[in-house]
């Protein structure tokens, strides 16, 4: 781009900045204080706010486009910090927690700049023929009048006027990366939280699984065994004496080596169902719907098959929604979505029950247990379950492509 063409792009920006960011600084201002005003009647200032800072991040969008139009540059939008609020509120904690990020802040900073250098663009605009009149009409004290010294300011006001087109221009391309982007210290803070969620996540998950295999071997195989052993010890007691009795007990002890043969396979299917490695994610979860005690169905619209352990993370939370849908929603019908979305896998599992779903109340288990290993893939878990119903359980993971 030569000289030329770097100040008139630059002069139409400084002449958009000054109109969009004059407007967009007055509506955020009177938005602000108006919320911050509003605030003792709680509901409608937090909403107002809420407003606020969803505008403040819309503009900031629009501003990293026009940066990118105008100087050339692609600004990687800022890490977003993530509300933990799962439930039907999350659409207003989300915005609330973005307005104390310094993100917001810098971003509202970055408004006021460019509506600043608009301002003062646009007004040395009109003041250079404004002034070249007042010279040449011999009106401004101490400077002769005429056609020359008019001539000449106006000369000196526009070479100014350039020059500050040119350096307002230079000031923006160098502040919109730093205001509107991301700082490589704030992403490796958001890297560093994040793993360490993840991590934490992880640990809760392992944690919460080793728990549910020693309860269901000590609940379930462990007494089949004992029973087993106990029965097999009966009929070789009456083997001599009482052939017959014996036989029967045999027989007995035939079934309930079977019966717990099955259920080491369930157990083993609840560690990591073949199904799901031999054929995917949509014949897995197709046999887990139609043993679900509420009528299910089941759509899986995917390019190409996730990598294993995105598969894993999937399944078994649709399996545990599933399983709080049958327990606790008093539903009639349930469905599960997973589709892609850029940048990952979304399933979004909802039913037409009773609502009023939350993690809170459950920790290490039921949702709770979800969150926990979704996290520990560097996913995300939210849910909408007002009281009454319907409730939706959208998992998100992350999924390189």
């Amino acid at each position: 781009m030569n000289i030329v063409t770097a100040i008139w792009t630059s002069a139409v920006d400084l002449l958009i900045d000054a109109v969009l960011g004059l407007a967009w600084v007055v509506i955020l201002v009177t938005l602000l204080a108006t919320g911050i005003g509003t605030l003792p009647a709680a509901g409608l200032g937090v909403l107002v706010l809420a407003a606020t800072a969803v505008m403040i991040r819309g503009i900031g969008k629009v501003e990293r486009t026009r940066t990118a139009a105008v100087h050339g540059i692609a600004i990687t939008p800022p890490t977003r910090r993530r509300t933990r609020v799962t439930s039907s509120w999350r659409f207003l904690a989300q915005p609330l927690l973005d307005l104390i990020d310094p993100v917001t802040w810098r971003q509202l900073l970055h408004h006021a700049l460019s509506m600043i250098l608009g301002l003062i663009f646009l007004t040395i605009l009109f003041a250079v023929p404004q002034l070249t009149v007042t010279v040449a009409a011999g009106e401004l004290p101490g400077v002769p009048g005429g056609t020359v010294p008019g001539v000449v300011v106006a000369l000196l006001f526009t070479v100014l006027l350039l020059l500050y087109v040119w350096g307002a221009g230079t000031l923006d391309r160098a502040a919109s990366p730093a205001l509107l982007g991301t700082s490589r210290t704030a992403a490796l803070e958001s890297r560093v939280d994040t793993l360490t969620e993840a991590r934490q996540g992880a640990v809760d998950a392992a944690s919460t699984e080793r728990l549910r295999i020693e309860r269901d071997l000590h609940d379930g195989v462990q007494p089949r065994l004992v029973a087993l052993a106990m029965t097999l010890g009966m009929a070789r007691s009456r083997m001599d004496s009482d052939p017959v009795a014996a036989r029967e007990l045999l027989d007995q002890a035939h079934r309930d080596a079977k019966d717990s043969i099955t259920e080491l396979r369930q157990l083993a299917r609840g560690i990591h169902p073949a199904v799901l490695t031999d054929r995917g994610l949509d014949a897995a979860l197709s046999a887990v719907a139609s043993r679900n005690a509420v009528p299910t169905t089941v759509r899986v619209d995917l390019s190409t098959r996730p990598r294993p352990e995105v598969e894993a993370v999937l399944y078994f939370a649709v399996v545990e929604a599933l399983t709080n849908v049958a327990k606790h929603s008093g539903a009639g019908r349930c469905s599960v979505a997973i589709d892609e979305v850029p940048g990952g896998i979304r399933a979004v599992i909802s039913d037409d029950g009773r609502g009023g779903a939350t993690r809170d109340g459950n920790p290490g288990g039921g949702l709770g247990g979800m969150h926990d290993r979704v996290r520990a893939a560097g996913g995300t878990l939210t849910t909408s379950s007002p009281a009454g119903g319907p409730t939706d359980v959208t998992v998100e993971v992350p999924c390189a492509s």
